[in-house]
């Protein structure tokens, strides 16, 4: 049985706990409905009644439906954690981008495509890339517990693995598939962001961590047909609740214009 939705609910709640303050307060005073509206029968004053229930319920649900696509600021573990519509490109801090597990670097719109994560920050934040290869080749004898295997000549990484590189955090977010599509198993998806945030907190160094709506973007999640947003974004925040860490200068989850309106920001407000 399919539920009834929370913003729903809580229009109804709303308008039922107003109905019965002003009840209460007309009792007070001695006043009832009768004494306003006269020479009415029964159903006639039920009508009535329903209809401004029903009248104030709807306002409430437009309001409420209006607000949940605005920012929202939450502490969890004691961290600061903002969620907006935004480009992360444009945010100060270490911004997470989210890469396959090889790393692959180049940018053709077969490997990767210029208007992924990725893609924009190769092409415009990139101004040499052998360094970028170097940076890269380098992590495999870094600090992280996260090593690489060697497959046929690549290094594959455990996803959830970070490779930090100037003000980027490079992610290991999906597989690559024969025809090099991205995609990742829904079971994968909580087990790498346990991942993410703990190799986030090796590497931050303090600064301000910004994040993309990850799983939002063109990787497909096998598993699911229909991508759920909000959803996305309660595992991420449910995982870095589950981590324990903190971090200092806080957590930014960027989100686009198109995610926000895909996300019950209600929900959200709910839970955290």
């Amino acid at each position: 049985m399919k539920q009834i939705p929370l913003t729903i609910k809580k229009s109804l709640y709303s308008a039922f706990s107003i109905v019965a303050g002003i009840s209460t307060i007309a009792g007070i005073w001695g006043y009832t409905i009768k004494d306003i509206i006269n020479n009415l029968q029964w159903w006639q004053y039920g009508i009535i009644l329903l209809s401004g229930f029903l009248i104030l319920s709807f306002g409430i649900f437009l309001i409420f439906n209006k607000l949940k696509h605005k920012s929202y600021n939450t502490i969890i573990n004691g961290t600061t954690v903002k969620i907006k519509v935004g480009d992360i490109f444009c945010e100060q801090g270490l911004k997470v981008i989210p890469f396959n597990e090889k790393f692959d670097t180049k940018v053709d719109d077969i490997v990767i495509a210029h208007n992924s994560l990725n893609g924009k920050m190769i092409d415009n934040y990139v101004t040499d890339i052998d360094s970028l290869k170097s940076n890269i080749q380098s992590s495999r004898t870094d600090t992280s517990p996260f090593k690489p295997n060697e497959e046929n000549g690549k290094y594959i990484y455990p996803l959830g693995r970070i490779i930090k590189y100037n003000d980027f955090l490079l992610l290991a977010f999906s597989h690559f598939d024969e025809q090099n599509r991205a995609y990742i198993g829904i079971g994968e998806y909580e087990q790498l962001l346990i991942r993410m945030w703990s190799e986030i907190r090796r590497v931050y160094a303090a600064k301000p961590v910004i994040i993309p709506l990850l799983g939002g973007g063109i990787t497909t999640i096998d598993g699911i047909n229909n991508k759920n947003y909000t959803d996305f974004l309660k595992c991420i925040l449910c995982t870095l609740r589950s981590s324990k860490f903190q971090f200092n200068q806080g957590i930014t989850i960027i989100l686009t214009k198109d995610a926000i309106e895909k996300i019950d920001m209600n929900v959200i407000k709910e839970e955290f």
